[in-house]
């Protein structure tokens, strides 16, 4: 093996494997002893397996799409709604603000569980067909 001392910005020399007894790596060249890595020109493809089947192959294939960018709608029920206080506009600020939705940009939807006591002022695109019948039917306005 080569000992030399080491200047402050010189980085020491990458081991040359399989280059013969010259290099200091003694009599196998740093392969070791045999088998299928010590020889020359072997390359190894991930998940190789020695033979075997390999594991990626054994798995079913999945079937279908999964969109990992969706975005998926933030619920809010008539019952929630109605727990706030009186007289202001119900929009994704102010469901937000309340605590009702984790964040004010992504989409709201509003869902028929509950009734409405009052009258309210809600100013949200997506509403279930039902819950906008009961949202008129309270006398609340639906702002578009």
């Amino acid at each position: 093996m080569q000992y030399s001392k080491l200047v402050n910005n010189e980085k020491k020399q990458k081991k040359r494997v399989g280059r013969g007894n010259a290099t200091g790596n003694g009599t196998y060249s740093g392969k070791g002893l045999k088998g299928q890595k010590s020889r020359s020109g072997f390359s190894l493809v991930p998940g190789f397996e020695g033979g075997q089947l390999r594991l990626i192959k054994k798995l079913a294939k999945l079937k279908g799409f999964k969109n990992h960018n969706r975005t998926p709608n933030q619920t809010v029920t008539l019952d929630q709604i109605d727990k706030l206080p009186p007289n202001i506009e119900i929009n994704n600020i102010t469901l937000f603000d309340n605590g009702l939705i984790e964040n004010p940009k992504n989409p709201i939807k509003i869902l028929n569980v509950g009734k409405l006591s009052s009258k309210r002022q809600i100013q949200i695109k997506k509403i279930s067909e039902s819950a906008r019948k009961s949202i008129v039917k309270s006398g609340s306005e639906i702002i578009e």
